[in-house]
């Protein structure tokens, strides 16, 4: 009897009237939603050893039947389900193993409530309480509903390629179908329907379809993260011990990715506190990057400098990096409004008003990252 088989009768060599008898006791779509996990999400499912004993208990919740990491010590065991306490909503995350979705993921696991964390790339993962990995391609509608069903609470988050809109919208729809409850959204501080960014425009039309749907919502708009600095800002630093940015003395209260984080699990764990609110998030002041050099220097003992740069020599260095230019049109539109100050350098409260606790600094920052800069 091959893998496959196997599989689905729970265990080798189940005999013919024993199926049949488990066959009746499945609830209803139990073979499409197998045949779905095991068709579509196959290829991911590294780890099978679960499935079985899922199967013969008889239930066919996604959570279960869904991909755990591999755990990093051969006698570490999963939390028990009793774990969980048993009115927690399930919380279901996008763009879980990104920046600031890892770290959501991470925090979420330490409080006690159930996780799906949805992802595309299975070398990502890691091993977490309470968290249970389920591959799915946000663009497949079938995979989709399927990796949202039985959600209470969305955490929604993509990259910025070009078209997320269409898919955020996509994520959307799927969720009111399948009748999530509340949702989260991930967007950008400065977006409009006229923003010279395409980035802001596809976050406005988002950010449009969720309030005009019939789920309830919160709306996270955090500013430029101290996290981006840690591809070409700190490629540069090592190299060269330079700093370049096209925004001249323009300051900017950059946001530690790990204080969104943090917002976002005050949100999920409280939706009804939060429902309907859009909150505004920076750092607790506006800094130039003469500002992270100095901090930079300090936490790494050498001098760094900053080194203002114009847009056209900005867009070159980052079509060096094989940027599309679609994208990189977007980020110069963003640059350029830091450049010119304004509202791009105020300064939230609500960060500290959410967290009872202030944003990390640049100082902080550098300390926890300065061996990706030495």
């Amino acid at each position: 009897m091959g893998l496959l088989a196997n599989i689905r009768n729970g265990r080798r060599g189940i005999g013919t009237s024993a199926r049949r008898e488990r066959a009746k006791r499945r609830p209803p779509g139990f073979r499409r939603a197998l045949t779905l996990l095991l068709g579509q999400f196959g290829p991911a499912l590294t780890e099978l050893r679960a499935i079985p004993r899922v199967l013969r208990s008889g239930r066919v919740a996604l959570a279960d039947l869904a991909h755990r990491a591999p755990a990093e010590r051969r006698d570490e065991e999963p939390l028990a389900e009793s774990a969980v306490p048993e009115q927690a909503a399930l919380i279901t995350v996008t763009g879980s193993t990104g920046t600031i979705g890892s770290e959501l993921v991470r925090l979420l696991s330490t409080v006690g409530v159930a996780i799906r964390a949805l992802y595309r790339d299975v070398r990502k993962m890691r091993t977490l309480p309470n968290v249970t990995w389920v591959p799915a391609d946000l663009e497949d509608a079938r995979q989709l509903k399927v990796a949202l069903d039985g959600t209470q609470r969305l955490f929604l988050l993509t990259g910025n390629d070009p078209g997320f809109g269409l898919v955020q919208i996509g994520v959307i729809r799927a969720a009111e179908e399948v009748g999530v409850e509340h949702v989260v959204k991930l967007s950008a501080l400065g977006t409009s329907d006229h923003s010279t960014s395409t980035i802001a425009r596809e976050h406005w039309t988002v950010e449009q379809a969720l309030t005009n749907s019939r789920l309830q919502w919160t709306i996270l708009r955090p500013h430029a993260f101290m996290q981006n600095w840690l591809d070409d800002v700190a490629e540069s630093v090592r190299a060269e011990s330079v700093i370049y940015a096209p925004i001249g003395d323009g300051r900017v209260p950059f946001i530690d990715a790990r204080d969104i984080a943090a917002v976002a699990v005050e949100v999920l764990l409280h939706a009804e506190t939060h429902a309907g609110k859009k909150y505004f998030l920076t750092g607790g002041e506006a800094i130039g990057y003469s500002d992270l050099a100095a901090a930079l220097s300090e936490a790494t003992g050498r001098t760094i400098t900053y080194r203002p740069i114009t847009m056209e020599e900005a867009r070159a260095r980052i079509a060096a990096r094989g940027v599309a230019p679609a994208m990189i049109d977007a980020m110069l539109a963003i640059a350029a409004y830091q450049e010119a100050g304004g509202l791009t350098a105020m300064v939230s409260p609500e960060v500290q008003r959410l967290l009872g606790r202030p944003p990390r600094t640049i100082r902080d920052f550098a300390r926890d990252y300065a061996t990706r800069f030495a």
